[in-house]
């Protein structure tokens, strides 16, 4: 089994094999760098460090910071790995910053989804006037709107739970995770912490204390305090004979944590499928089926929020007992695995090529990449999956090794991007590619502008709004997707002017392999 153990923080074991549920991204604990730029530019006339250097695994280590000294440079992610400054967004404004991060969804170009992670887990000072603890939970929402639950609890315990809106969101990524004990602790601790009635109702239950749970239930009522949905949940929670004897409830549209955890604690829990990323994560616990724990592993890898080798883990515990979808990709994956035990044995080929093309239907090609590009080095692929080992290596950490088994015009580019020097992109009949070759024909070194012809990057970095331009740079690769490929062209010049030449290469490489332009 090719499982690794996986740490962010205090990290508790791999929801694959054990009860905590909590999301563990991969690439954080990856040797290999999330930011290694080729070079190193610096805007002319501002003296900003280079924007990254190499990254090595961080040790991640949560340290409230002193109250007495005030807050600081926040975030899990140390500058000297990140290679970011802390005044990351020092200098923009923080409503711009939260159009940004909200509007900016960047799954299907993996490796800048994984840049976004990298800087909502930077430590940064906040925007200049923020209430640090308002940004710090502005960040910790957006992760855990894409299911990355444990980095986000992390963040957020970087300050003391010291409002009704910090602890809130606290509560809600312990509910989503299936481990609000943790946060019921502190709640029963200390009830000034929020004011919501259904949390100390909930968590009073939790603690063991029915007759306080009892009269919070009460006097929540009598103020019609509580949702109709929230009361009926809770009433059926400390009262297990209505429960039996109350029909069905059917859920609300927007279902809050706290509802979604009553569902399950009544014996009515919820299928997650249909429901926001965050919720998906309750479900690789092992108290949900394997379908059940399948499907979340898939939905949360596909945007870098969960670890490959957890649903690796998943893929290969069992033997699928029926047939069609996710049945199919685990099939597919263990017949790769068993076709890699026998030493490349003829089925390789095969097994490789329906594997690829299984995952690759719902959006997991990189995972098949990372999982299994080591284990292909030396086996005897030939024809079209010889091509396929070709095209996954490129979508790995160590696209520059690939070599091209055969000698074809899209090769010869796709080589040549892996270098950074793209050359050839007319015999592709390829926009994409010409609109990625026109961005990596730009000068890395910014040239002088006028007050006329500065772009609106090139400003944003004099000003010193570097975390503010890469997020506008990486939403031009994802407008250029779609289509806009002078924006594409632009946000590769960009990106590669601000030193992230790795990012700028995977994230062109991933483009045209994943999602071919036209």
């Amino acid at each position: 089994m090719r499982i690794r153990a996986l740490l962010i923080a205090s990290a508790l074991a791999a929801p694959a094999v054990a009860q905590s549920p909590l999301s563990a991204i991969d690439w954080l604990d990856d040797p290999s760098p999330v930011i290694a730029p080729a070079v190193q530019a610096v805007v002319p006339g501002t003296a900003e460090a280079p924007v990254s250097q190499n990254a090595t695994a961080p040790q991640v280590a949560v340290q409230p910071i002193g109250t007495e000294q005030g807050p600081s440079s926040i975030g899990l992610l140390p500058s000297r790995v990140t290679g970011l400054p802390e005044t990351l967004w020092e200098k923009s404004e923080v409503s711009r910053i939260k159009h940004q991060f909200e509007q900016l969804d960047a799954h299907d170009i993996p490796v800048v989804q994984e840049l976004l992670y990298t800087l909502l887990l930077a430590e940064s000072e906040p925007p200049n006037g923020t209430d640090p603890e308002a940004f710090l939970s502005l960040r910790a929402e957006r992760l855990a709107s894409f299911g990355v639950i444990e980095p986000a609890a992390e963040l957020l315990s970087q300050l003391p739970l010291s409002s009704a809106r910090q602890f809130d969101l606290y509560f809600d990524l312990t509910l989503y995770a299936g481990l609000e004990d943790k946060a019921c602790e502190t709640l029963n601790a200390s009830r000034s912490l929020t004011n919501d009635y259904g949390a100390y109702t909930f968590c009073a239950m939790r603690g063991g204390d029915w007759e306080q749970a009892s009269l919070l239930f009460e006097t929540a009522t009598a103020l019609n305090l509580l949702e109709p949905t929230e009361k009926r949940l809770l009433k059926a929670f400390l009262d297990p004979e209505f429960a039996e004897q109350a029909p069905n409830l059917a859920p609300p549209r927007n279902i809050t944590p706290l509802e979604f955890r009553l569902y399950e604690a009544t014996g009515h829990a919820l299928p997650t499928a249909g429901l926001s990323l965050a919720f998906a994560v309750s479900d690789l616990r092992e108290l949900s089926g394997w379908k059940s724990q399948l499907e979340a592993a898939e939905r949360l890898a596909r945007v870098e929020a969960v670890s490959p080798n957890v649903l690796l883990g998943l893929y290969t515990s069992r033997k699928p007992s029926a047939s069609g979808g996710v049945w199919e990709r685990a099939r597919a994956v263990q017949k790769l695995d068993a076709a890699l035990a026998g030493n490349g044995n003829p089925s390789l080929n095969d097994a490789l090529l329906a594997a690829r093309k299984a995952l690759s239907e719902v959006g997991l090609e990189t995972v098949l990449a990372e999982l299994y590009v080591p284990e292909l080095e030396g086996m005897p692929l030939t024809g079209a999956a010889a091509q396929a080992g070709f095209e996954l290596k490129l979508l790995t950490p160590a696209y520059e090794e690939a070599k091209a088994p055969q000698n074809t015009p899209r090769n010869a580019f796709l080589v040549s991007l892996a270098k950074g020097e793209p050359k050839g992109a007319a015999a592709l009949n390829s926009a994409m590619a010409l609109a990625i070759e026109a961005g990596f024909s730009a000068p890395l070194t910014p040239q002088p502008q006028t007050p006329e012809s500065t772009n609106r990057l090139t400003a944003m970095l004099a000003d010193g709004q570097l975390g503010e331009a890469i997020l506008i740079a990486m939403s031009g690769l994802v407008h250029g997707q779609s289509g806009d490929y002078t924006a594409l062209t632009r946000a590769f010049a960009s990106l590669r002017q601000m030193g992230l030449e790795d990012v700028s290469r995977r994230a062109a490489l991933q483009m045209l392999l994943l999602k071919r332009g036209t």
